[in-house]
C-alpha cells in the first residue's frame, strides 16, 4: 500500500515546470484538461493553476461545453503535489511570496469545490498533495488500477493541507489519523471504502469515457453503467477495511506518544499485526515531530469543518511553517544537499503544547479570497 515518499520530492529536481505542461482543449462538448510533465511527475505550480482556472472559468460560460475532464498523460503519476521547488526559490526571496503560492492553490482549490458543471477527474497513478487538491473537490473521481493516494507532508516537515485534514476527520474510526500521521498510501479499494472514490473503472476505458462525454453522454449514467461491481469477497477488497478496528483501536488515542506506545505493545504483543505495527512506526520516526503534533491537532480541529474553513486553517499554519525551523530547511535538505533533514525540535517530548498552539494563531499576513459559494468559479 505504500510507494516512495521521495516521490513528493524529486519532482522538483527539474527545470521549473511552466503553463504548457497542462493543456485544455474543447472537444465536441468536452472541455479536456491534460497534465504532461513526466520528468516532474505532474508537479503542480502556480502557472499551470492559473491556467487551469482560466479554462474553468472560461468553459462554465460555454453552453457547448457539458462537462471537464482532467487527466494524466503519465502512465505512473496523475500528480505528485505542488512543485515544492517554486515554494523554496520564492522563499529565497521573500517569506510572502512563499506564502503566496499557498494561497495560490488554496483558493483553486475553493473555485473547483464551488464550479458548477461536472467536473471528472480520471486517476490511473499516484496522486498526492497538491494533485489531491485539483482533483479531490470535484464531481467525480474515476480510479483505474493503479490508483494510488496519499498525503505524505508530515516527512517534509509540513501538515496534510489543501483542506485535507477536514477529509481525514471524516474518515471512519481514526483512519484519517492514520494516514495522516503515517503517510502510507491507500488503493482504489481502500478509497471507496473512505469515501474518497465513487467510480472503479479500469484505465483501459477511460478512452470510452472521453468518447461518450464527448457526444454529451450523461455523465452519472456512464460512470454508474462502468462502475466495477466491489463484492465483499473480492479478492482485491481494502485492506484498510479490514484493518479499521485495529487501526482506530490504536490511533484513537489523543496524543501523539500514546499512539506510539500503543504501536509498540502492537508489535510486541500481536505477532499477526507485527508488521503493520513496526511499518507505521518506521513512517512516523521519518517524520518531523512537531508536523505530527500539529497534524493530529489539525485533524481533530477540523473534524466538522467545511473546505472553506479548513483552508483558512491550513493558510494560517502554513504561514507558521514558512517561518518556521522545519519545512524550507527540509525540501533544502532533500533537494539541494541530498541530506536527511534535521527536525526542530529533534523529538516529539521536547514539542510542548505551547508550540503547537501557536501555529493555530492567525497573523495579519492570511487572507485568503474564498468569494461565497453561490459565485462559483466566476471570481
Amino acid at each position: 500500500m505504500m510507494h516512495n515518499i521521495d516521490a513528493t520530492l524529486t519532482n522538483s529536481d527539474c527545470e521549473d515546470l511552466t503553463c504548457e505542461e497542462l493543456a485544455c482543449e474543447k472537444q465536441g462538448r468536452l472541455g479536456l484538461v491534460t497534465i504532461n510533465a513526466p520528468k516532474q511527475r505532474n508537479a503542480i505550480n502556480v502557472a499551470m493553476r492559473q491556467k487551469l482556472i482560466g479554462a474553468y472559468k472560461e468553459w462554465v460560460e460555454d453552453p457547448d461545453i457539458y462537462t471537464i475532464i482532467i487527466q494524466s498523460e503519465d502512465a505512473h503519476f496523475f500528480s505528485s503535489g505542488a512543485n515544492i521547488k517554486e515554494v523554496f526559490e520564492k522563499a529565497q526571496k521573500s517569506k510572502s511570496a512563499a506564502l503566496d503560492c499557498f494561497k495560490n492553490e488554496y483558493e483553486t482549490i475553493w473555485a473547483i469545490e464551488c464550479y458548477t458543471k461536472p467536473l471528472v477527474a480520471l486517476i490511473n497513478g499516484i496522486v498526492m498533495g497538491g494533485g489531491v487538491g485539483i482533483s479531490q473537490y470535484g464531481t467525480h473521481i474515476v480510479a483505474g488500477e493503479n490508483y494510488s493516494w496519499s498525503m505524505p507532508e508530515v516527512k517534509i516537515g509540513l501538515f496534510p493541507d489543501i483542506a485535507a485534514t477536514q477529509i481525514l476527520a471524516n474518515m471512519p474510526g481514526a483512519i484519517g489519523t492514520y494516514l495522516g500521521l503515517t503517510g502510507s498510501a491507500v488503493n482504489r479499494y481502500d478509497a471507496v471504502y473512505l469515501g474518497l472514490i465513487e467510480f472503479c473503472i479500469n484505465g483501459e476505458k477511460f478512452e470510452i469515457i472521453k468518447d461518450a462525454i464527448r457526444e454529451a453522454e450523461p455523465v452519472d449514467r456512464l460512470l454508474d453503467d462502468m462502475n466495477q461491481v466491489i463484492k465483499a469477497n473480492d479478492r482485491e477488497k481494502s485492506d484498510i477495511e479490514e484493518k479499521e478496528p485495529l487501526i482506530t483501536r490504536v490511533f484513537s488515542k489523543p496524543t501523539i506518544e500514546e499512539i506510539i506506545t500503543a504501536l509498540i505493545e502492537v508489535s510486541e504483543d500481536e505477532p499477526e499485526n507485527k508488521e503493520w505495527a513496526l511499518q507505521a512506526l518506521g513512517n512516523m520516526k521519518e517524520a518531523c515531530p512537531l508536523s505530527l503534533k500539529i497534524t493530529l491537532k489539525a485533524i481533530q480541529k477540523s473534524k466538522g469543518m467545511g473546505v472553506d474553513q479548513t483552508l483558512r486553517q491550513d493558510l494560517t499554519l502554513a504561514n507558521h511553517f514558512i517561518e518556521g525551523e522545519n519545512f524550507l530547511p527540509a525540501i533544502e535538505a532533500k533537494l539541494i544537499n541530498k541530506t536527511t533533514p534535521v527536525w526542530q525540535p529533534a523529538t516529539l517530548e521536547e514539542v510542548s503544547e505551547e508550540m503547537v498552539e501557536q501555529y493555530f494563531i492567525e497573523t495579519h499576513e492570511e487572507k485568503l479570497n474564498l468569494p461565497p459559494r453561490e459565485f462559483g468559479v466566476d471570481q
